[in-house]
């Protein structure tokens, strides 16, 4: 169809706007909040619980880590790496979260051997004016029952894990509690561990 002749300009769309990054950065605001409201929504969490819990029986006995992850960032979440301190990653973990997607995996101890679950994995998102963003999520579950069990987080601009001294990370999350609270650059993240040899170890990311 031919262009009318008595209009001039090109049309404004959605995409035009989206390539404003004043408007790109209040569309992903706008995102995250919405993700945040509805983190329960349609049984999605009871869903990732139980596929995370089926995992561990499909694994068998032994110390591992129950893992949720949950974006509500505005953003896709892509995974980076991970670093295992002890015990392994059992199948594999997502490698893209959606905003609004929990995503779910376990973290088991080694065969044959007496020790726990202690790992990071690393998520790349974009914080709240669009930079690319890592963020560090860490857990400790140690192979005794008696011992308290960590929670840990961090966020940097992207690549900053590349170069992370993992033994200094390592004595942050040791040093650690059950419950951790991270910001940085309008990003926000809350990481949480139960107290049980098979732990569930949840991670919510947003935007402030």
């Amino acid at each position: 169809m031919a262009s009318a002749t008595n209009v001039f300009g090109e049309p404004i769309t959605e995409n035009v706007v989206m390539g404003i990054p004043e408007y790109a950065n209040r569309a992903r605001q706008i995102r995250a909040d919405v993700a945040k409201q509805w983190k329960g929504k349609d049984c999605k969490y009871e869903e990732a619980l139980g596929y995370v819990k089926a995992l561990k029986r499909q694994w068998g006995t032994g110390a591992s880590t129950l893992c949720l992850v949950y974006n509500a960032t505005g953003e896709p979440l892509t995974f980076v790496t991970s670093h295992d301190w002890f015990g392994h990653i059992y199948q594999t973990c997502p490698r893209v979260i959606a905003n609004g997607q929990w995503g779910g995996f376990l973290h088991v101890k080694a065969a044959v051997a007496a020790s726990g679950s202690e790992a990071a994995v690393v998520y790349r998102g974009k914080n709240k004016d669009g930079r690319a963003t890592d963020w560090l999520l860490a857990w400790d579950n140690p192979w005794r029952v008696d011992l308290d069990k960590q929670a840990y987080v961090e966020i940097h601009e992207a690549g900053y894990f590349e170069r992370v001294d993992w033994g200094a990370i390592a004595k942050s999350l040791e040093g650690a509690t059950s419950h951790h609270y991270a910001t940085w650059e309008g990003c926000i993240a809350y990481v949480k561990i139960e107290n049980d040899t098979s732990p569930l170890y949840e991670a919510v990311l947003s935007l402030e």
